[in-house]
Parts: C-alpha cells; sequence; structure tokens
C-alpha cells in the first residue's frame, strides 16, 4: 500500500479576544492528529481495515467525539492510499502564542484540552483580568457613562451591545487610567494552572507525535528594551544594532532508541506559561512580562522552576553575548513586530527528514483576514491617525508577502531537483550496471561494496566534467560552515556574532593554508583503491567531516524505496512485500539515528571541548579592535598547529567512518536475501549513484536544505474560507473581533459562539485538506465528502450543547443548516 504523510505546519496570528475562536480551532487540529495516530496504532494493513474506532481507541474512546469522524476518513481514504496526518511545527504569536503552547503540549504527550473549554468561559473574562487596584466601582467616572454606551455601537459592533457586553466596557472604561487595568500576574496564574490541568501522559511515551520527527514550537515575544547585536563591517570593525525582536523555542522529540526531550512536560511548565504570558502582553491592557514575575509565582505555591537555567540558555544566548540579564528586561505582546510568524516555520520545514512521501502544508490561521479598504484619495492622515497607524496598527498589519515568495522560491528549486533526478535517472542506472557488471544478484562482500563505492565516486567526477569543480569547492565551504558552527557550539557563541565570523575566517585561511581548497583547476581524480594517506587533502577533510552528504545519501535511498510500495504489483516486484521495505527503511532509519547525534556538540569529547575554548575564547582577541580579517589572518597564522590538533580531535570524535560501515553492512545483509533482483538492483542503484545526483543537485540546492525534498502547499484557516454551513466573514459570524478584537473579554455568550465556530470551521477544512491530500475521486474511493463533513458538524453540535448554554439559539439555527445541506 502506497504511504504519505501529511505534515502540517500551522502559523497562529495574533487575535486577542479571538484566542477563543482559535481555541477551537487547535482542538478539532487535536482530534484529527489523535484520529490518524490512533488508525495506525496497529501495524497491519489488513487488520487497521478491518478494526473500528472503538477496537482501537483504548482509554481515548472515553472524550472522543469527531476523532471517529476522522478515524473514518482515514479508513476510508486508507482503501486506495495509507495517509498519516501529522503536526510537527507550530508558530504562534500573541492569542495564537497560547493556543500554540497549549496545542504543542498537548500534541508531544497526548494529552486533552476539554478542560481549558471551561478555562477559557470563566476566565478570558474583563471581569477576571482586570486587576483588583484599578477595578472601578459603581460610581467611578460616573458621568462617562452616557459616552461608553454610546460608544457601545462603535468599535466595529455592528449590532445592539448586549446587557452583559454593555456593563462590562463600562466598568473597563471606568477602570485605571493610564495604567495597564489587567493583571499580568492573575494571567500568568491562570495560564500556569490551565497548562498544568492538561494532566500527565497515561505513559511515559504517549506522544502524538512519531518516534525520530521533532515537534518545534515558536513563541514571538517583543523586548521592550531590546539586546544588541555586534555585526562584523568593514569600517569600524563592528556595529551596534538594537533587536526587539525575539522568538522563544520549544523541542519535543523522541528518538527510536528510546531517548527523549520533551520541553512540554510538567516540569516545564512554568517556562511555557511565561511563554504564553509574554506573547500575549497586549500594550496598554496588560503590564509588560518579566521572567521574575514565574518566580514570585512558583514561591507563593511553593514550587519548584527546575528547568529555569536550561530555559535561559536555550533561548536567551544572544543576552550573554551581549552582556545582558534576561530576568532584567521586560517583554510585550509578540504580534507588535512579529504578528504573522512565518519565518520560524519555514525554517524549521527546511530541516525537515522526510522518510516517505510527504504532502506538506503551511496552514496559516487568520480568524480575521483584513478587508483591504480603498485606495487613497490623496486627504492627509490626521495627527492621532498617523500616531495610531505608525505605533500600532501598521506593524502589526505586515503582509506576508515575501514570506509567501520564499515558499514560491523553495517549491521551485524542488521542482529543478526533481526534474533532474528523473531526467538522470536512466543514465546513472546505466552507470552503475556498468560498475556492477550486474552482478547485483550474488552475495556482495563489504571490499566489493567499497570499491563499487569508489569507482562510482570517480566515474561521477569524470561524467560531471568541469562541474565537478565547483561541486567539490561548495561541498568544502558547507563542511567548513558546519565545523566552524561546531566549534562555536563548543564556545558558546551564537550563529552571526563577531566571534562566530572571526572562527569561520580563521579556519577559512586554516583550510587554504593546510591545501583542503586546491588550486583552481587542481581538483585531480582519485583513482579507486587508493589508501587514505595517499588521499589529496580536500578528499580526506570531505571524509572526515562531510556529515550532511551521508545524511542526503539515506534520505534520498528512503525516498526511493517510497515509490517501490505502489510498484508491488508488477511482475519483477513478484514476492516483495510492504513488510520488506519497512523492515530496510527501519534500518535506514537507524542509520540516520546516529548521524542525528551530530547536530548538538554533546558528539564531542570533553578534552576536545576545553581544547576549543582556550583556542577561541580564551585566547580570542579583541575584536572591537581592528578589521576581523586583519585579526583572523595573524591569530591563524601563529595558530595553525592548534588548530590542526582540535581538527584531529573533531575527527576522531565524529568517526564517520563508523557510519559507512554501517550502511554498507546493511546492503551486504540484503545481498544476502531473497528479495527480487530488480529491487536489489534499486535500492543498490541509489546507494552507488547517489554521487552521481549529487553532483547535479547540489548546486541547485541550499546546501543546509537538507529535509524534504517536497512542495510547500499553503492553506489558510479563517471564517471567510468555511462557507459550507454559512456563507460570511469574520465581521458577520465572530463575536470577537468587536471593540478593537476584545469583545469576547465581555460576553461569555460571545465566547461560545466564538469557540462553537472555531471547532466547526476546523472540521470542515480539515476534511477538504485530508480529501485533497488524498487525491481520491469520489467515484474511485466511495468517499462522500459532505456526509463527513455533515457527520462531524453534527457531533461537535451534539456533544457542545451542554457546554454552551449561552447558544442553545445558535446551534438549533445551524442544526437546521446543516440538515438541509
Amino acid at each position: 500500500m502506497k504511504e504519505k504523510e501529511l505534515r502540517l505546519a500551522l502559523v497562529c496570528y495574533g487575535g486577542i479576544s479571538l484566542a477563543v475562536y482559535m481555541h477551537g480551532i487547535s482542538k478539532e487540529f487535536l482530534k484529527a492528529v489523535r484520529a490518524s495516530k490512533i488508525y495506525h496504532s496497529r501495524p497491519d494493513y489488513a487488520e487497521r481495515q478491518r478494526a473500528s474506532f472503538a477496537d482501537l481507541a483504548g482509554p481515548a474512546i472515553r472524550s472522543a467525539d469527531t476523532e471517529r469522524v476522522y478515524f473514518d476518513l482515514i479508513k476510508a481514504i486508507g482503501k486506495k492510499l495509507d495517509l498519516r496526518l501529522l503536526i510537527d511545527v507550530i508558530a504562534g504569536a500573541s492569542a495564537g502564542g497560547i493556543n500554540g503552547i497549549i496545542l504543542g503540549r498537548a500534541l508531544a504527550h497526548d494529552l486533552q484540552m476539554d478542560a481549558l473549554r471551561d478555562v477559557w468561559f470563566k476566565h478570558a473574562d474583563v471581569s477576571e483580568l482586570l486587576s483588583e487596584e484599578s477595578r472601578a466601582g459603581k460610581f467611578s467616572k460616573f458621568y462617562l457613562r452616557p459616552l461608553f454606551y454610546w460608544m457601545g455601537g462603535g468599535f466595529g459592533h455592528s449590532s445592539k451591545i448586549e446587557k452583559e457586553a454593555a456593563a462590562k466596557l463600562s466598568m473597563f472604561e471606568r477602570s485605571r487610567w493610564f495604567k495597564a487595568p489587567f493583571d499580568g500576574e492573575k494571567l500568568l496564574g491562570i495560564l500556569f494552572d490551565a497548562i498544568e490541568e492538561m494532566g500527565e501522559p497515561a505513559a511515559p511515551d504517549s506522544s502524538l507525535v512519531p518516534s525520530g520527527l521533532p515537534l518545534e514550537l515558536f513563541v514571538t515575544v517583543t523586548d521592550f528594551y531590546g539586546y544588541t547585536h555586534h555585526i562584523p563591517i568593514h569600517d569600524p570593525p563592528i556595529v551596534a544594532e538594537r533587536e526587539h525582536r525575539h522568538v522563544l523555542r520549544f523541542l519535543y522529540r523522541r528518538w527510536r532508541s528510546g531517548e527523549m526531550r520533551s520541553d512540554f512536560n510538567r516540569e516545564h511548565v512554568p517556562s511555557l506559561a511565561f511563554a504564553a504570558r509574554a506573547t500575549s502582553s497586549y500594550p496598554g491592557a496588560f503590564p509588560p512580562a518579566q521572567i521574575s514575575e514565574v518566580d514570585r509565582m512558583l514561591e507563593k505555591r511553593s514550587r519548584s522552576w527546575r528547568h529555569k537555567t536550561q530555559f535561559l540558555e536555550s533561548n536567551f544566548r544572544p543576552y550573554r553575548l551581549a552582556g545582558l540579564n534576561p530576568m532584567m528586561t521586560s517583554f510585550v505582546d509578540g504580534s507588535v513586530l512579529n504578528n504573522k510568524p512565518f519565518e520560524p516555520a519555514i525554517e524549521a520545514i527546511r530541516t525537515r527528514a522526510a522518510y516517505r512521501d510527504v504532502d506538506r502544508r503551511l496552514i496559516y490561521i487568520d480568524p480575521h483576514p483584513e478587508q483591504i479598504g480603498p485606495p487613497p484619495d490623496g486627504e492627509v492622515p490626521g495627527f492621532f491617525s498617523t500616531l495610531k497607524g505608525a505605533i500600532s496598527e501598521i506593524p502589526r498589519s505586515e503582509p506576508v508577502h515575501d514570506d509567501l515568495s520564499d515558499i514560491s522560491a523553495v517549491n521551485a528549486q524542488v521542482q529543478r531537483r526533481k526534474t533532474v533526478v528523473d531526467a538522470a535517472r536512466p543514465h546513472v542506472a546505466e552507470l552503475v550496471s556498468s560498475i556492477t557488471r550486474d552482478r547485483l544478484h550474488r552475495r556482495i562482500s563489504m571490499e566489493t561494496l567499497r570499491s563499487w563505492r569508489d569507482a562510482a565516486n570517480s566515474r561521477a567526477a569524470v561524467e560531471a566534467g568541469f562541474v565537478y569543480e565547483g561541486y567539490v569547492r561548495l561541498k568544502l565551504a558547507s563542511v567548513e560552515d558546519n565545523a566552524c558552527r561546531l566549534i562555536s557550539g563548543l564556545c558558546r557563541y551564537s550563529e552571526g556574532s563577531a566571534q562566530f565570523v572571526m572562527i569561520r575566517a580563521v579556519i577559512d585561511i586554516w583550510a587554504r593554508m593546510r591545501g583542503i581548497y586546491p588550486e583552481e583547476g587542481n581538483v585531480r581524480l582519485v583513482k579507486p583503491g587508493t589508501a587514505h594517506e595517499g588521499l589529496p587533502a580536500w578528499v580526506r577533510f570531505l571524509e572526515a567531516f562531510d556529515i550532511d552528504f551521508r545524511r542526503r545519501r539515506l534520505r534520498f535511498m528512503i525516498q526511493n524505496l517510497n515509490h517501490l510500495y505502489s510498484r508491488l504489483h508488477e511482475s519483477h516486484y513478484q514476492g516483495l512485500r510492504a513488510d520488506d521495505l519497512d523492515a530496510l527503511k527501519g534500518e535506514f532509519y537507524d542509520a540516520l539515528e546516529s548521524l542525528r547525534q551530530f547536530d548538538h556538540v554533546g558528539i564531542v569529547a570533553r578534552e576536545t571541548a576545553i581544547k576549543a575554548r582556550e583556542l577561541f575564547r580564551k585566547d580570542m582577541p579583541d575584536l572591537s579592535t581592528g578589521a576581523i580579517p586583519d585579526h583572523a589572518y595573524s591569530f591563524a597564522a601563529a595558530n595553525m598547529e592548534r588548530v590542526d590538533a582540535l581538527q584531529t580531535m573533531l575527527a576522531n570524535d565524529i568517526d564517520l567512518d563508523a557510519v559507512n560501515h554501517k550502511v554498507d553492512q546493511i546492503l551486504c545483509r540484503l545481498s544476502e536475501g531473497d528479495w527480487p533482483v530488480e529491487a536489489k538492483r534499486e535500492v543498490l542503484t541509489s546507494y552507488l549513484g547517489y554521487s552521481y545526483w549529487d553532483v547535479l543537485t547540489f548546486s541547485v540546492t541550499n546546501w543546509r536544505d537538507l529535509g524534504e525534498y517536497d512542495e510547500i502547499r499553503v492553506d489558510r484557516f479563517s471564517p471567510d474560507d468555511c462557507t459550507t454551513i454559512r456563507k460570511g466573514s469574520a465581521e458577520t459570524i465572530l463575536k470577537g473581533i468587536t471593540f478593537k478584537h476584545f469583545g469576547a473579554f465581555l460576553s461569555r455568550k460571545d465566547r461560545e459562539n466564538d469557540y462553537l465556530w472555531g471547532r466547526l470551521h476546523a472540521a470542515e477544512r480539515l476534511i477538504d485538506i485530508l480529501y485533497d491530500a488524498a487525491k481520491v475521486e469520489e467515484a474511485e474511493g466511495g468517499i462522500d465528502k459532505l456526509a463527513f463533513k455533515k457527520r462531524a458538524f453534527e457531533t461537535i453540535l451534539d456533544v457542545e450543547a451542554d457546554h454552551l448554554p449561552h447558544c442553545a439559539e445558535l446551534i438549533r439555527t445551524v442544526r437546521a443548516e446543516v440538515a438541509a445541506l
């Protein structure tokens, strides 16, 4: 059965009280991913197809509702395509940041969100959020009440203001002026309790994220004071720039070995609560957030923050380099400067490994798409309009044109690569066949495989001609860059800092002085079987440090294996089973696991780390005087032997020969098995011929783009895009858009309204996306998309009716609309 992963990366915009709408959307995402995990909980395809949701759900059945609908849809799709739904990237700002944090924790440890519905209904209210000292009394500013009631029809409110909302608006407007009326520490406590009340996983390894695939969460905040970046230029040698944008990062990953890292477990709740508090610290409504608030809250509760040092170290390294203490600064709403955090999500996608055919979607949740107004009529904006637009509205409305253009460029690059690979495939197969002399049906020894690999590498160089020299130089530059990144990590320098630039300059000078970069036109071919000592310096350098080539080759082989699933019915693959492909892919995954250690400095021995710090930290010259190139030349010349020693120690710690040996063993065992000859040929062709493909494609891909080779499709979730039940827009459907997006803070009924529509809209769009990813026509697969939507809508209305007492009339109306579909 052909496999495909539908991988979602979510970008969640800010929206203040529209957080309640986004909570409904987040809940539905969680349910859809859980349904996919339940369906794939049995490894046997036939058993999955026979099983019902009740057969496989286990404890999850107690809180299931739309999970059953998504399960049945994925099962129906499974007759033609084995489709898995995953979320592996979340980026959020402000209200989107809060929802991203909650969804990330739920996905990481397979937790429920049901209790949070009541948290939103109860606590996302003006009467709950107002600080005690700012709360208006009965007669506070009583003379302004008529004005506030008159204003109730403004702020985008198109209908008569409700009694509850009017009373709370009056209380809010008459509360403390010129100081933030809402209580930041109270909000922190509410968020802490809500995140913690999600509970503990049913088992230590319970997760909706599969082994080997990371889940990354990015939460934007705005540093009110900013921190200093020192940037090297020509003259003066260093300039200082202030940076106010900041991104907090959280990671979950469980490796196939069983090792796990989680920034989402209960011990990290204080860190998650601070991120939620800081990203939603809307200027003027909440006071700026400080990390010390968490300490005070925990002290009152007699709780500890065990991972505080880790949180500060992993998220505030630039502060330390700037000589600043992040405990002393203040943070305001992440949406002030980064309301649409596409950049970290796109960067994360570009480093993802693709183990099977992937349909990658970047979904951005925009609860209130901007309504483009008429073109300017020549009138100059007034004083207050100018201030308001420049300070608040224009920064928050920064368009996503550049980010979407970047995605288009990535997609074009993917298409170029696929075109090159497909066009070269027959020629590479012929090349490999001539090297192996078509002996792939026999047992292959380790020595034979190595000799074939060396011969294929030499043939690739000959075939590439003059292009090969450019390829070698690009590879050397990429490997050198990775080595500098590793050394900088050992010295605790951030990428882009003046110290990082200095290290890169020193290593580059060392490489050229040691002959690592061959002279122009002097990239001589290596004769197969040449002893290590007789290899040119550039070959020895790549053999010791070119980790990324090994990764690219393994991922390429896995992708080629994925294509075989759809060809098992062909006569020359007779006898080959999907289980056989799964087993071989599992071994390739394990080989990739052995390469993952090179992503962090923990691979380096203690003695090597000490040597690096002594050289590039203790003895680093003062970079504030003189140009970095001048410093680098004199420093490199004086320390050539020390750099030699460091590079030798790093090569020994990395030990890429062990990785090569492991992959060779896998392929030799394959040659001894009973796979059809044509299947063995496919696998060995992708391995032996990869050098040829790499020469062709490396120059058209960024050397750091080592992940998915699939296009990124972009989908928007917003009220404007959901028209199955009711055509309309945010203005006509959502209540939280009123009063400049504060409307849902004034009325529980409005919060219930928005939460319900969040679930309904998300169900509609998720079914659309699952259906589109499957590419199964209704006539072929017998899948009635509208029937699944109606069933999801009815399920949501049934399960939420008892929890939304203020929306009984809305539920009756929507039921009638759904029935009429």
